[in-house]
This record gives C-alpha cells, structure tokens and sequence, in this order.
C-alpha cells in the first residue's frame, strides 16, 4: 500500500468511535494487501456523470495503491445503453466493470445474467476491514440489490423533494405544506395567472412525468406493479393518485403544462414565476447559482407532501457494478472497492457536492456544510421511506412501458376522467409486456 492511501485512510471520517476503535481499524487495514492483482488491466464503462469524471481523475492513485491499470471508457448515457449490451452479449469477458442505474438497467440486466453478485466478494478477505459495507443507508443499498444480493455499489442519493419560494408563501401567510391536501391549497392560493406565477410546477411531458408521477402514487398507496409483476394502474390508490396529478396542475400549473419537460418546468421556479416545484434533490444547484437565479435567499426545501400512505418518494442511485464475464472480477472489485471507500466518497463529496450514500460521510461537515440545511434535513427524512428503484415500472421494455404511462398523464391533464386514462394504460402495458 503506498504512503498517499495510508494518509487517506487516516482522515477523521474514518474515526467512528474513540481512539482505541480507531486504531484496531487502522491496524487491519494495513494487513490488507491492496496490491494483490498487481499488472491486471481492466476495462469500465461508465456514462457521463459527476461521480465518473471525478473517477477519472482517481485513476492514476487508483494505479499506485493497487497496481492495478484501468481503462475508463465514458460514453454519454444513450450511448452507453446500446454499446455496452451489445459487448455483453457479442464479446463476453471484453468488459470487466460498468456503471449502472438499476431503476432502468436491472430488469434486462439481471434476466441476461450481465451482473456478478457481490455478497461473496464484500463478506471476505477480499474486503478491505475498513471499507465498511454497513456505512451504507440500507434502503439506498436495496437500489443494487436483486432477490436480497447485492450487484452494485450505489454512490449518491436521488430523491425528489418539495422546492419553495419562502417569500411568496410568507406573503400569502402560508406555511409549507405537509400533505398533498395542503399542496392542493396551497398552489390555488399562490397561482396568479396574471402575475404570470403558477402556485406550482412539475413535469407534464408524458414520458418524464413518469418520474415526478410516482411519488404521488406511493403517497397513495398505489404502487406500479403487482406481485406478479402485471401493470396495478386500476387499484383505487393509483387512479386516485393519477387524478390528483392532473388536478392540482390544472388548477395551479403553468396554462402550457402538458409537454412541459424537466428543462422548462425549473427555470420557472428558479425565476420566481412558480412559487413551488417538486423534482429530483439535484435541482438545488440551478436554484443556489446567483448567476442565473432569482431565488438563491428565497429557496426553501421540504419533504414531499404526504398522502394517505404518507411520504413516499422514488429512490434511485447510479453506481459500479461487476460484469459477470469478466475474467478479472476480483481484481475489478479491488478497484471498484478503492474507489467507494470512506475517504474516497468524501473527496467525491468535496468535488460534485452529489449527497453520498454512505452514512458517514453524508453526516459530516464535508457534505453538511456544501448543501443548505433543509436540503439535508428534507434528504435525512425520506430516506427510510422512499421506494427503491421507484422511478419507473421494474420491467425490460422500460421507454414503452413509460410511453403508456405517459399518456394516460397527459391525458389527465387535459381534463379525461382519471380512471379511464388508468384502464387504457394498464392495457397497453399489459400488451407490452406480454410481448
């Protein structure tokens, strides 16, 4: 192990509880042989990403303290979804290690066998003592897990949260609503069609309003698919949650909504022309930027309002996984273990501000002080109860099926009975889905 990993390893995130514990760690941890598969070249791919381009940078400390070379091929995330399937399945052993997003990859991924199980690499002498799988939110953990094993690692924490203007809802004497009921309230009395101000704003594009769609659902106590795996959209909490969406837009949205993508739905609330906005946690650093906000002191952040299933937000993470194919996979996983340590995730913190998914460092200063407060506060509460890989329906066919979805959502924003629109999509993908 070289000189510059043993520093790392001896920052105060790693310090868990008293000097003694501290020292038992640090002494295991320079019995592990990082330098075991020595000369091995390996080949990632990953798609464009903060946490890859820090990774990147990562490589030639990667190189010292393991001996490992590491090719880390970065191709723009469309671009990954076709090359790397293709080489998994025509030049099997030709990639070593990739980067997955579960909520879109893990149906096809896990039904072709393209991910190695993990469990047998982290709960061995392959493991570093110290790495410390138990650091990790477990309910982010089950974001790249498949039947209970572990087939990633995840890095950050996505979440969608309730974003608002603090003065306008001050000037309305409203405080931040806690339920959907209090939303629906709250966005009628906020909206000022000749203020040009929509009370409140999400996504209306059919297809991406399958992301900020699902929350609402959950909330209700919908979910998208049965035991079975066959489409749920006729359950009462379903239809009631597709209603709800398409009401409280209609009432309080922007008069353009239907079409509205995630890229024209923020740079309304960003310029005070919505006072609430609901999307993914990552949507604070538009918000915070004085070089394009009008709202940087103004922002507020909540967790989702609640419905009658209370909280439930989607919880997705991208992250490195195994090919099973690879011919190098304990050496794969020595890199992909350095990469993810403590000491690792904090200095990916330091760079891309990304909330973690380790524990430690996602309450230490290094995170903490980088984001606002109600920011961790409105992340630290969702957590538990956020729905793993809920983005989407867990399925292969994931644009078509999303396709269905989509329609029915734009079909509730343009005023068509909510149980219809449900009925009509719960055909279709059912008919997708049978193939």
């Amino acid at each position: 192990m070289s000189d510059r990993y043993t520093r790392r390893q001896a920052l105060g995130l790693v310090a868990a509880g008293g000097a003694a514990a501290m020292l038992g760690r640090k002494a295991a941890a320079a019995d592990f042989d990082w330098q075991r598969f020595k000369g091995a070249e390996l080949h990632f791919m990953v798609s464009v990403h903060p946490w890859t381009e820090w990774a990147q940078k990562q490589l030639s400390g990667l190189a010292e303290a393991t001996g490992l070379k590491v090719n880390w091929e970065i191709l723009y995330e469309d671009q990954l979804r076709q090359k790397l399937p293709l080489l998994l399945r025509s030049d099997p052993g030709s990639v070593d290690g990739f980067f997955t997003l579960p909520s879109w990859d893990m149906a096809a991924f896990s039904r072709a066998h393209w991910y190695e199980p993990l469990d047998t690499y982290i709960h061995s002498d392959l493991t570093a003592p110290d790495w410390d799988f138990a650091d990790y939110f477990p309910n982010i953990l089950k974001t790249h897990q498949v039947n209970g094993e572990q087939i990633g690692v995840p890095i950050t924490i996505e979440l969608q949260t309730l974003f608002y203007n603090k003065k306008m809802l001050a000037a309305k004497q409203l405080g931040v609503p806690k339920t959907l009921d209090e939303l629906m309230k709250a966005a009628k009395a906020l909206n000022d069609p000749q203020g040009n101000v929509a009370g409140y704003v999400t996504r209306g594009d059919g297809v991406q309003a399958v992301y900020t769609l699902a929350p609402v659902i959950f909330a209700y106590g919908g979910r998208w698919l049965d035991d079975q795996g066959n489409p749920e959209f006729t359950s009462l909490a379903f239809i009631d949650g597709l209603r709800y969406y398409g009401e409280v837009l209609r009432a309080a949205g922007p008069p353009n909504i239907v079409g509205m993508q995630w890229k024209t739905t923020y740079p309304l609330f960003q310029q005070a022309h919505a006072a609430m906005f609901s999307d993914a946690t990552n949507f604070i650093a538009y918000f915070k930027d004085p070089n394009q906000s009008r709202i940087v002191d103004d922002v507020g952040v909540a967790p989702l309002p609640a419905g009658p299933a209370g909280t439930r937000s989607t919880l997705i993470s991208w992250g490195p996984a195994i090919a099973a194919s690879s011919k190098k996979k304990e050496a794969t996983w020595t890199a992909i273990q350095y990469l993810t340590t403590k000491q690792m995730a904090a200095s990916a913190v330091e760079a891309t501000h990304m909330p973690p998914s380790r524990q430690s460092v996602f309450n230490s200063d290094v995170y903490t002080k980088s984001v606002p407060a109600d920011l961790v506060e409105a992340t630290k509460a969702e957590i538990p109860t956020a729905v793993p890989n809920g983005a989407n329906p867990l399925v292969v066919p994931v644009p078509e099926v999303r396709a269905a979805i989509g329609t029915a959502i734009v079909s509730v924003l343009q005023g068509q009975d909510a149980k219809q629109a449900a009925e009509a999509a719960q055909k279709e993908v059912a008919r997708i889905l049978k193939g």
